[in-house]
């Protein structure tokens, strides 16, 4: 199994599990060369892209779907909420209805090897979801863009080895960001992004052990490498954390 963070932030994010035979990405904020070529860095073959799950319709995270549909005519899931509230971004990427597949929250789709459920997230995007993904020992897990943690999210956290949790800013560089009141409300807010400090109380309340976790889209206005380095050296430390700078791709 390899496994990759491609990119991850305002700036693009993609994630790709690979099992030798088939990969499935979650989420395509980058350009097909941009995928193309961060794929060959991690050893992961283009042509083995069997589907593309997305977690929300925000540009950051779907602007390459409709490319890489036409490209290779990869399956599409998304949430059924998510197509509800989002057809006319849909029909801008050029994705019509019989160009993808929707599934209901908790739903579990197959896909060769891949067993994929969904959970519902908080974010300001109808149908936003995260993935806890299985292919036989392994198990994954990515939370993303969400203001709240559900409390499904828990429970598929704990069972899984690998995790990528988001962990977007720090509550004092927001506050004195310069970002407007109004767009800082939005990031705290219950429908924004987890801050250092729900990411962190996630990994306790959870009682999360011997995982390797990812720390993903990090902000690049309102966070640092040190802030979130002095967060991870308060957690266990039978975890392996791997912070993921924005932008930057990270693979095993």
């Amino acid at each position: 199994m390899r496994y990759s963070v491609l990119t991850s932030g305002s700036c693009g994010n993609a994630y790709a599990f690979f099992d030798g035979k088939t990969t499935i990405l979650i989420d395509m904020g980058l350009t097909l060369t941009g995928l193309k070529r961060r794929l060959l860095d991690a050893k992961i073959p283009y042509e083995s892209i069997k589907a593309l799950f997305l977690t929300h319709l925000h540009p950051d995270h779907v602007k390459g779907a409709g490319v890489l549909f036409r490209n290779i005519n990869v399956d599409i899931f998304l949430s059924q909420s998510m197509k509800e509230g989002g057809e006319s971004i849909l029909l801008k990427l050029g994705l019509k209805s019989d160009n993808y597949f929707t599934f209901s929250y908790g739903e579990k789709v197959i896909i060769d090897d891949f067993e994929i459920t969904s959970f519902q997230t908080s974010h300001d995007c109808q149908g936003s979801v995260g993935y806890r993904i299985v292919n036989g020992s392994y198990s994954f897990f990515l939370m993303t863009d969400t203001g709240v943690v559900p409390e499904r999210a828990i429970e598929l956290a704990k069972c899984s080895n690998v995790l990528f949790v988001e962990s977007n800013y720090d509550d004092v560089m927001l506050e004195n960001g310069k970002y407007p009141y109004v767009l800082k409300r939005r990031v705290r807010g219950e429908r924004g992004h987890l801050s250092n400090a729900q990411a962190h109380d996630f990994i306790i309340d959870s009682n999360l052990n011997d995982k390797t976790i990812y720390f993903i889209h990090v902000s690049q206005n309102n966070n640092s490498i040190e802030k979130l380095n002095e967060m991870v050296s308060t957690l266990p430390l039978n975890n392996r954390y791997i912070i993921c700078e924005r932008g930057k791709s990270y693979w095993e």
